[in-house]
Parts: C-alpha cells; structure tokens; sequence
C-alpha cells in the first residue's frame, strides 16, 4: 500500500513538474573555437576600419541592415523588411526589434548618426568612399554640403530612409560591408575612448561579445545573448591569439591549438605543404584577394605613366607564382595534387575573376621585356631624367608571409635584368607601412588586397578621385570617372564591358602594378565536434544548422 501511495506521489509530482517547468530552446552556440591572427586590429570601431585585421572583428560585433553569408547570398539583419521606390533612388528599411549588448534598442537614429559621422569631412574613416552612391555623401565629406543634405533620413526610431544619387545595383552587397554597421550614438557620446578595450563601455549589436582584449596577445569573443533571433548557429566562444609567424601558428595547428590555418586571418608556410599533404586534407577555395605594388603617382619619377607600365611588364608573374607556389609545385607529383595547389592567379588584370563571375580578360602581356624597356626608355626622354632618378627609389614590403620578402628580391632581381634599375627594397612593420601608404610617404609599396563586397566595383571604386582614402596612388582619370557613373545605369552584361572599359584605362596608365590574385590554402581541425566554413571574405560565417540539429557536438 504504502508502495503504491509513493508511486502515486511520485506521478504527481513528476506531473506538476512538466507542467510548470518550461521547455528550453534547443542550444543555438558550440564549442570554443581557436583561431590565429597575425595582426591586432587597428580599431575596433566599425566606422574608422580600413584593413582586414579590423574588418573580421566588426564582422563579429557589429551588423547592419543585411548581411553577406558564405553561399554570397544577402539576408536581412538588422532590417525585417525593405521598399524600393520606382525609380530605384529610394531604399526604406524597416528595423527589426533589435537591442544592443546592454539591452537598450537599436534605432535608426543609431544607423543615421554613425554614417554620417564618418561623412564628416575631419573624420578619420577610410571607407568613406563606400558612401559615394548615397545622395550629396561625397560633397559633404569634402565639405560643401552639410550632413542634413546627406540621403540618409531616419525617419522614426525603426524607419531608415535612403535616398542615392543614382540607381546602384549592387546597393545590398554594398550594405553588406560591415562600415555599414552603427555603433551605439548615445554611447559613443558619452564615453568616446569605448572602442579600445573590452569592458561595460563596449556596446555591440553582433552575434558576439568583447569579452577580453589583452592587446598584441590576444583576443576573446563570446556568444551575444542579447543578440536577435536567427537561426544561425554560432560557437560560444572564439579565442584569437596575435602571432605573427606562420611557423608558430603551424605548430600550434598540429597541436591541436588553432582550429583553423589558411584562412583570411593566417598563412600556411607554403614549403611546408608537401609534408602536410600527407599528413592533413589541404583545402582550396577562391579569394577575392590580389597582391600588388602601388606608385605613388605625386612622386617624380612614378608620376610618368609610361614608366610606372615599364615596370609593371618587366615582372614575370609565373616566376613569383612559383616560388609563392603557392609554390610546391615542383615538389608535387600528381596533376591533381598540382591543380590543387596553384593558388594564385598570374594578374594581367585588375579585378580578380571570382569577382567577375570567373572571366578572367588580360589587359597586358606577362613579362614583356622589350616593350618594357622601350617605355622606360620614351618615359625618361620625355621627363628628361636619366636612370640616376631612380636612386632615391624604394619599394617598401611588409612580411605578409613566410616568402614575402623572397617574392620582393626576386621582383627586384627582375627589374635590374629587365630595365637595368636597381630598386632599394626596405622591410616595414605592417603599421608603419600601413601609415605611409596612407600618408603619401612612400614611392613604391607591395600592398595586399581583398574586396570589400562581392563585386568588381569594389576594387574600382576606390580610385575613382584622389580624395579617397584607400586611393593609395592618388590617381584620378576623367575618363575612369565617366566610365564608373554610367555603369550605374547599366545592368548584366553591358554593365560588365563599360567596367572593363574602365579597367583597361586602369591598366594602361598603371598607378598600381598587379601581381597575382590569391587562393585560399586551408587547413581545418578534423577533431571539432562541429564543421565550421571557410574563415575571411568579409563575412561572419555561422556554423551550419545541421550539425545542431545532429547532435554532433
């Protein structure tokens, strides 16, 4: 009896509990993730970003109105939905119910206010240019309207009107990058130093969380409780740890300490992947990354465009490819193995073909020595210099990896055969190189780049006016400039050609010498419980809802 009455008691009690305890969500976060980074971030603020170190932090704290996700596709983020006027010069975005990290509301005003700070003409962003389609953005950031002439109108706190000076097709893409992103306006007026450590000052709207910063040594993210609903599926932690050489972060690999190698963030030392091949299963995915020596085209004698062109075909490309091998290829014996490891791309072109749905057009012949020399030859006699002018000459690198500075002594090598000019090569700090790029303090600089968003506008753009930041040459062409406006009101495959038009005026007067376009060479973790994408092109990459859904972690 006394058996039964406790069974019965049990049976209650078990009951009141289903019935008052609520059920819980299933787990949206995952193991910590360890990653490397070669370099600290120069800023942590969305809006004064410029190099990638910086971008793949904003990417992590910070989101916009829609956002890029591995497949290229654009969602919606930070807006629920969006009206586009018939004309397509009036984009209205309606915001979600989001907050930020101290559960206060996101608010157009937010997205309003942060944009227009870096419209201001003394604010330091050098990504303002990103800004040039929206209404008067480029007069105001040169002063000559002010910011309430700007098209960009927060009409109450959920509604975000865009007006643009012109139809832009690739205006969602664009929105994508994480400049984009607002910071928190009261905040950032009250406390103005928040964004250079972690701390209660360190207001976010991204699926991540500041939770440490130990600068030049590492870096803690972790989940966002806070953030909006999603069925994207985050790790609940990622640890970055700043080391600059690739050895180390090779060894830590292969002990099982960084998840991932290859990726945006890292190299893999390239001699060293013959033995890692048998070792690891070695991935390739396509970049939209190049690698190139810009001129300073204010400064005698890289302000002739016959020369700066003589130097750009006295390079052999192949030559460079093969020691950056993504080099190995003479070690490696099978053909697939060899496909799978050339990973750059000769560039007798601007844009890098994934950008340009794969069509990969050259605009000039590789290693054309002797067209080369007949350029230098004319550039000097029409400045009246002689090969003295270049004694002065520098081509400033900063060791991006293990073979950079190879790649520079050979880049050196071949200009001495091919035009008889011996260039100084000087190796810089990546912040001191960074520095002068932007000051104009350099002739020649080796400088890595990756687009920004997914189109081919993203390069060009940035060399539309000499005024733009990122326009590291301070080259400008009326002709380039007229070419970029109408492709705004073209679509498809006529928009395509007028691009390339403008690519080709690029290329003709050089005032950047491209080299390759990089591949991805990456390596991941086999032992994570869970699969992760590929880390980099500008994007905060979720895990997959599968492996959730699995039980796999």
């Amino acid at each position: 009896m006394k058996k039964k009455i406790f069974l019965l008691i049990l049976t209650v009690f078990s009951l009141l509990l289903f019935l008052f305890t609520k059920p819980q969500p299933p787990c949206k976060t995952a193991h910590v993730l360890h990653l490397n980074i070669k370099e600290e971030p120069k800023t942590m603020d969305p809006r004064k970003g410029g190099e990638h170190y910086s971008s793949q932090m904003h990417f992590l704290f910070f989101e916009g109105l829609v956002k890029l996700y591995p497949d290229r596709s654009i969602k919606l983020a930070q807006a629920k939905s969006y009206d586009v006027s018939e004309d397509n010069l009036i984009y209205t975005f309606h915001l979600r119910d989001t907050v930020w990290s101290n559960n206060t509301p996101v608010t157009a005003y937010d997205f309003e206010q942060s944009w227009k700070d870096i419209l201001k003409p003394d604010f330091p962003s050098m990504n303002a240019q990103l800004f040039s389609p929206i209404k008067n953005a480029d007069a105001a950031k040169k002063g000559l309207v002010s910011l309430s002439e700007v098209g960009i109108k927060a009409i109450d706190a959920k509604t975000l009107v865009i007006t643009l000076e012109k139809p832009t097709p690739y205006l969602l893409k664009l929105l994508a990058f994480c400049v984009f992103s607002p910071v928190n306006i009261e905040n950032d007026r009250r406390n103005p130093n928040w964004m250079y450590d972690a701390g209660p000052n360190f207001l976010c709207n991204g699926p991540f969380l500041l939770e440490k910063w130990d600068h030049e040594n590492q870096i803690i993210a972790k989940y966002n409780p806070n953030y909006r609903k999603t069925e994207d599926v985050h790790t609940s932690k990622i640890i970055f740890n700043v080391v600059q050489k690739d050895d180390i972060t090779l060894e830590m690999f292969e002990k099982g300490l960084v998840d991932m190698i290859g990726d945006c963030l890292t190299s893999i030392p390239l001699e060293a992947i013959p033995a890692l091949e048998k070792k690891w299963a070695i991935h390739r995915a396509p970049r939209t990354s190049s690698m190139i020596i810009a001129f300073n085209t204010d400064k005698a004698p890289f302000n002739h465009p016959k020369i700066r062109r003589a130097f750009g075909l006295a390079i052999n490309r192949e030559e460079l490819i093969g020691l950056s091998g993504n080099g190995c290829k003479k070690h490696i014996k099978t053909e697939r193995i060899n496909e799978a490891y050339q990973a750059s791309i000769s560039a007798t072109n601007m844009i890098p073909p994934v950008l340009k749905e794969n069509r990969n057009r050259f605009f000039f012949q590789d290693n054309d020595i002797a067209q080369a020399k007949t350029l230098l030859e004319e550039g000097m006699a029409e400045l009246g210099i002689t090969k003295e002018a270049f004694h002065p000459v520098a081509l400033y690198y900063y060791p991006r990896s293990s073979i950079t500075g190879q790649v520079m002594q050979v880049i050196q090598k071949q200009w001495l055969n091919a035009l008889g000019v011996l260039i100084k090569i000087e190796r810089l700090d990546y912040k001191i190189a960074l520095n002068k790029l932007t000051t104009g303090d350099y002739f020649m600089s080796y400088v890595f780049w990756s687009a920004m968003y997914f189109d081919p506008m993203s390069i060009l753009e940035r060399f539309k006016y000499k005024s733009f930041a990122k326009n590291f040459s301070n080259w400008e062409n009326e002709e380039y400039i007229q070419l970029l406006e109408r492709s705004f009101y073209e679509q498809a495959d006529a928009r395509f050609q007028t691009l390339e038009k403008a690519e080709k005026i690029f290329l003709n007067e050089m005032p950047v010498i491209p080299l390759y376009h990089e591949d991805y060479i990456y390596m991941i973790n086999p032992n994570l419980p869970f699969t992760i994408p590929l880390w980099g092109d500008r994007m905060i990459l979720p895990l997959s809802s599968k492996e959730v859904q699995s039980g796999s972690y």
